[in-house]
Order: C-alpha cells, then sequence, then structure tokens
C-alpha cells in the first residue's frame, strides 16, 4: 500500500518546504500546535511547514506553550529555517515555560502537557498518563509502540502479541472516536492488515475516507491504492492516479512515489517521463528506499536522460542507499550490476551472489540469514 515495512508512524520533528506568504487567520494560529504535532505523522511536510512557522511566531512573542512545542522540536535538522532558534533560545524557552506545562501535567492532569513532557523526556510512563487522559497524539504513539514492539520482539509469545494488538486497536479507536486523522488513519490500517480485529477492506477504506476529508496525505495515498490493487472498491486507475497526485501535492513521500510510478507507466494518466523522474527524485530525497530504487532505474534506463556514465554512478549511490535501508529490490539491482559491470562497480559473481543472498535474508530467509553471518558479510 504506501510503505514496505512499517506503516505507522509516531510523531517525529519534520520536513523542509516552502510556505505561503499570506498571513495565517487566528483560527489557524490557535489550532497550529495540533497541527503541528500531528502532520508528520499523516507525512504531510508541507502543512506540518506551515504549522511550525505559526508555532515560532507565537513562541517569539513569548507564549509559553509555544515556545515549549518549538524547543522541543528545534534540534531537529529538517526544522525549515524559518522557525530554527538557536541553542541560547531553546534553553531559554524551555527554562520559561517547562514549570508551566509540569504543573499543567501534575496539578490539573492536562494529557496535552503530559505528552509534551514524554517528548521532552523520552519518557513512556508520562506517555502513558497522557495516553489514559485521552490525549490523541499520545493514543496514535501509545498504539504505535505497543504494536511495534509486539511485531519485533522475537522473543513475544502469541498472548504477548494478542494482548498488544488488542491495545493498539483500542488507543487507535479511541483517538478515531475523537475525530483525529491520525488515529482515523492507524484505525484503517487495522483493519487493512487484521491487527485487533478481523481484516475489512470496506471499513479500512471508511476510515481513510475520514482522515482524508481531513488532510491526512497517508490516508489520501492509501485510498489511491486500493483504487489501484482493487481493494474494497472496483479497480480504477484514473481515480488511483488521481489520489496520488492530491497526496504528492502535500508532499507526502510515497504520494510522489505512486503518482511518479503512475506517470512513467502511463497509469490513469498521460505518461510524463520528466515528471516522473522529478516526483521520483523528490521521494527519493526524502527517504523512501522504493523511491530511491525505482529513480536508480529510471537512471539506468535512461529514462531520465541520456543515460550515460554520469547517470550509471548517480544509479549506483541510489542502489546503495536503497540496499542500506534493507529494500531487497534494491540488493537484487546491485547484483545485476556487479555481474554486468555497470556504473564502475567491479564486475564480480562473487559480490552479485553475495547481495543475491541478501536480498533472500532481508525478505525473512533464515538459510541465508545463516549464511551471511557464516561467512562474515553484514546483511546490508
Amino acid at each position: 500500500m504506501t510503505k514496505a515495512s512499517t506503516v505507522f508512524a509516531a510523531l517525529a520533528a519534520a520536513m523542509v518546504a516552502a510556505v505561503s506568504a499570506a498571513a495565517p487567520t487566528e483560527g489557524e494560529r490557535s489550532g497550529a500546535i495540533i497541527r503541528l504535532l500531528n502532520s508528520r505523522a499523516a507525512g504531510s511536510p508541507k502543512s506540518f511547514v506551515e504549522a511550525a512557522e505559526i508555532v515560532a511566531e507565537d513562541a517569539a512573542k513569548g507564549r509559553p506553550l509555544q515556545q515549549y512545542v518549538i524547543a522541543l522540536m528545534a534540534e531537529d535538522p529538517m526544522l525549515p529555517q524559518s522557525a530554527r532558534i538557536d541553542a541560547e533560545t531553546r534553553g531559554r524557552y524551555l527554562d520559561a515555560s517547562r514549570g508551566r506545562i509540569r504543573d499543567l501535567a501534575e496539578r490539573r492532569g492536562n494529557s496535552l502537557a503530559w505528552y509534551l513532557l514524554s517528548l521532552e523526556n523520552n519518557d513512556i510512563s508520562m506517555l502513558r498518563k497522557a495516553s489514559d487522559g485521552g490525549n490523541v497524539q499520545a493514543l496514535n504513539a501509545w498504539g504505535t509502540l505497543s504494536l511495534t514492539r509486539a511485531l519485533t520482539d522475537p522473543s513475544a509469545t502469541k498472548a504477548d502479541i494478542d494482548l498488544a494488538v488488542e491495545r493498539s486497536f483500542s488507543c487507535f479507536s479511541r483517538a478515531a472516536a475523537e475525530k483525529d486523522p491520525n488515529g482515523m488513519y492507524n484505525l484503517g490500517m487495522c483493519y487493512i492488515h487484521g491487527y485487533g480485529c478481523e481484516p475489512n477492506p470496506l471499513k479500512a477504506l471508511d476510515c481513510f475516507r475520514s482522515a482524508a476529508e481531513a488532510g491526512h496525505a497517508e490516508a489520501i495515498n492509501n485510498i489511491g491504492g486500493l483504487y489501484r490493487d482493487g481493494i474494497a472498491v472496483e479497480r480504477d486507475l484514473y481515480s488511483a492516479a488521481r489520489w496520488f497526485a492530491k497526496s504528492a501535492a502535500t508532499g507526502n513521500a510515497y504520494g510522489e512515489l505512486n503518482y511518479a510510478l503512475a506517470l512513467q507507466r502511463g497509469e490513469g494518466v498521460e505518461k510524463n517521463l520528466v515528471r516522473a523522474a522529478e516526483l521520483m527524485l523528490a521521494s527519493a530525497r526524502q527517504g523512501a528506499p522504493e523511491a530511491m530504487n525505482a529513480y536508480a532505474e529510471m537512471l539506468k534506463s535512461g529514462e531520465t536522460g541520456a543515460g550515460g556514465d554520469e547517470d550509471a554512478r548517480s544509479a549506483i549511490a541510489w542502489f546503495r542507499r536503497a540496499a542500506s535501508a534493507g529494500l531487497p529490490a534494491a540488493m537484487e539491482n546491485l547484483a545485476s550490476c556487479h555481474e554486468l559491470g555497470y556504473g564502475g562497480v567491479e564486475r564480480s559473481e562473487k559480490i552479485a551472489t553475495v547481495w543475491k543472498i541478501r536480498s533472500r535474508a532481508a525478505r525473512g530467509d533464515r538459510n541465508a540469514m545463516a549464511w551471511l553471518s557464516q561467512n562474515g558479510y553484514s546483511l546490508r
């Protein structure tokens, strides 16, 4: 659907993009903190940047909650330049606002305050308090954490996993009941995969539509995937391309990737290799391994231009980045490059074989994993 691996997103700071020059309304200002907290998890970098600028402006005016929030995110290198603060300002903001936030949490039981404190202190107990108090950001984060731990812990028993997925489903259901877009999206993913419930693509589609109406970029992209694959709806490549384009317009990496693939193949939209390459590169630069691999394939095939030595070297670099991120298809492409000596890499059947085995290991082949370990090779 959207990603090759985990599909849930906890809060993280942000992406870089340009923002509108129009002054925000009072309503936009009052909702900017929630937009900021929600938009990265929704995969909408443009919305994040717009909200970050508003919060930073209000923080500069001495508003303590805004100061605390922007200080929490100030050290992320992807924060837009217009919202950056130096270390001295960050410390001053935290010192001026932390006491008020802690008072809101400890004396008044404010769940948003507990959530913000959990971010600063990386404290799971604070996150749990925020979740128990009904904060939707904490409900999504706690549900995500519980689910991810259960699904990735090799020592987890079936009972452990069942309990975790039930807890996650409950968290996402509570957030969705509050009309939170991330909660609706995460609940939709539960219905797709059967986490804590029976798989139900129709209910998933309903959840994605509700989230999409609130501008959730990942949900918008997922609806495109359902139309492309004919899940819960009749297969319709035109509708799929339209949804992918809408997601791409938000700056969503996987919306960009999927719309680029539609443009590359002429699926539901007029074929346009130039625009496809632009979007594929934009997605790759955001860190989507599938886009890295697909863009490298375009370079290798000459679809981005002349296909000369420079493109060949660039293709190898992108294949390597995607392989380092654990993408099996990129590992297989590197194997092919070593078989051919493409892009200046060493022509070697031995190296090609190692990459092929890495690909099988990355897909979960235990024998391949054992072979790599026995012969002193890393997975990536």
